[in-house]
């Protein structure tokens, strides 16, 4: 994986500042980070992005433990809010620490969730009987089609999951990160064709 020390990523016909100081960023998860935040806008006028930390009390060899957090996540938001788009990205980070963390971003329709505390309570629930904490913090972003500001500062935020340090300490059969498979509505997008 090619890792970039550059303050400006192109994406999509777009310049976008990330967060590339000390250990740089792996340009693909760059890439897959950056277009699930994108494609959530082409479904949703409004996205609202949280990013939340998952630590895990032992090392794990492979991705089960992040894969069976998804799922019931998933399954959680879906009964509490009734969405049907759920857009999301994880790393795995391993540096000093007994076990690996993870970092997580989570994009649901802005219309629905509109801020942290709600999502955080049922992040608790899934990976705490999953045995692990959580640490959510108290700044999330309300994204809006066609809007820059809040958008770069989220892409700014998301970047952080592709930086350098911590990854890699790993079995092959596990992986440093994952992201949603969402692809673009291209009613409200047609560059994404």
């Amino acid at each position: 994986m090619y890792l970039t020390h550059q303050r400006i990523f192109e994406y999509s016909g777009q310049l976008w500042l990330i967060n590339s100081r000390k250990s740089g960023c792996y340009t693909p998860m760059l890439k897959t980070m950056i277009e699930q935040v994108l494609v959530m806008l082409t479904y949703y006028k409004r996205v609202t992005l949280i990013r939340f930390d998952l630590h895990q009390p032992t090392n794990t060899a492979t991705s089960k433990r992040i894969t069976q957090f998804n799922r019931r996540f998933k399954q959680k938001l879906i009964a509490r809010y009734g969405v049907n788009k759920v857009g999301f990205c994880w790393c795995r980070e391993q540096e000093k620490a007994k076990a690996q963390h993870y970092h997580f971003v989570v994009m649901l329709d802005g219309r629905t969730v509109q801020a942290s505390w709600g999502i955080g309570l049922l992040v608790n629930e899934v990976w705490q009987q999953m045995g692990g904490t959580y640490w959510l913090p108290k700044r999330h972003y309300n994204l809006v089609r066609g809007e820059l500001n809040e958008l770069s500062k989220a892409i700014y935020r998301v970047s952080y999951l592709a930086k350098g340090r911590g990854k890699g300490y790993r079995p092959p059969q596990s992986k440093d990160y994952g992201a949603s498979r969402l692809k673009p509505n291209v009613t409200n997008y047609p560059h994404f064709k």
